[in-house]
């Protein structure tokens, strides 16, 4: 039987040939005209940018491309420049999830400062289609590094950068062991919390009588000593917070957070003497006092009341 080209249809067709290179196309090569490695050549897997610069800070780790900063999984140079690139250069590819990504580092290419520290080099990428094997594509990119310091780190070696203050004080000397415990243990935390998040740090701490005032460097920390210490102790608690200024980029107002703790200055069981008769602190709740008298009579004062001096605290 005839076909419409005039050949039978038992007849096998003339071997097909690339238009680029001319090779014979087997039947894993249909790629409108060409073979697999010329249609690869005319149509990349991925095409990247020749060169990148990227920012990274001297003291933290972090790198940035322009003004936002952004905290390394790993604090190791190589592991630093890999996360750079990725974030960068490969997001959106990323993000199609249809590439494996393999990236090297070009050790010859190395390049340092005077002070050892490495500013240029060239990463090597190569990407595998996920659905092909066959199908791949390597780029070098050359990529320079500024070392410098971020805006956090700059505030922190700074030592006066702060958000929010924290007011720490005591009524009169007997609680200023009191007052020496909690700093100590405010101490740990903060370097606690630096160490997972190093936005979070005390600025600087000033002594006032029988208190001290702490600088702290974010409202969220602020908030968080404040939950650590009303889990171990009663104070009264005052917020105020004042206009500093506006964040440009952000387009908000800024805002410094103070807050004034002022501990308690009894404990339960003591006793205090009030208009004539003494009471014992039966209990205390996150904001009263509930006092037994001596013919059993009941009084429930909040915690303002004790900072007034109309109270005499006996000592047992």
């Amino acid at each position: 039987m005839w076909n419409s080209y005039g050949f039978k249809d038992d007849v096998l067709m003339p071997n097909r040939f690339c238009a680029i290179c001319g090779k014979t196309l087997g039947e894993d090569d249909p790629h409108f005209g060409m073979c697999l490695e010329c249609y690869l050549k005319e149509h990349p897997l991925f095409e990247l940018l020749d060169h990148l610069s990227v920012n990274i800070c001297i003291d933290c780790g972090s790198f940035s491309k322009k003004e936002i900063w952004i905290e390394p999984v790993d604090n190791e140079l190589f592991s630093i420049i890999k996360q750079a690139v990725q974030r960068f250069l490969l997001k959106s590819f990323l993000k199609r999830d249809n590439i494996d990504f393999d990236l090297s580092l070009n050790e010859e290419s190395f390049i340092y400062s005077s002070k050892d520290l490495l500013t240029s080099l060239e990463v090597v990428i190569q990407g595998i289609l996920k659905k092909d094997y066959n199908i791949k594509h390597q780029e070098t990119i050359k990529l320079n590094l500024n070392h410098m310091l971020c805006k956090n780190c700059s505030n922190l070696r700074g030592g006066t950068y702060f958000l929010s203050i924290m007011q720490l004080r005591v009524k009169d000397e007997e609680q200023i062991n009191l007052l020496k415990q909690v700093l100590d243990e405010i101490n740990n935390f903060a370097e606690q919390t630096f160490e997972n998040d190093h936005k979070q740090y005390i600025s600087k701490i000033e002594d006032q009588k029988y208190g001290v005032d702490l600088y702290l460097s974010t409202h969220e920390l602020l908030n968080y000593l404040i939950k650590f210490l009303k889990s171990k102790y009663n104070f009264l608690l005052k917020r105020t917070k004042k206009l500093v200024g506006r964040d440009k980029q952000g387009g908000k107002n800024l805002y410094r957070f103070k807050a004034l703790i002022k501990f308690l200055p009894l404990s339960k069981n003591d006793i205090i003497f009030i208009k004539g008769q003494n009471f014992s602190v039966e209990n205390i709740t996150k904001n009263k006092v509930i006092l037994k008298g001596e013919n059993n009579t009941k009084l429930i004062k909040d915690y303002s009341y004790f900072f007034n001096g109309k109270i005499i605290k006996k000592k047992l």
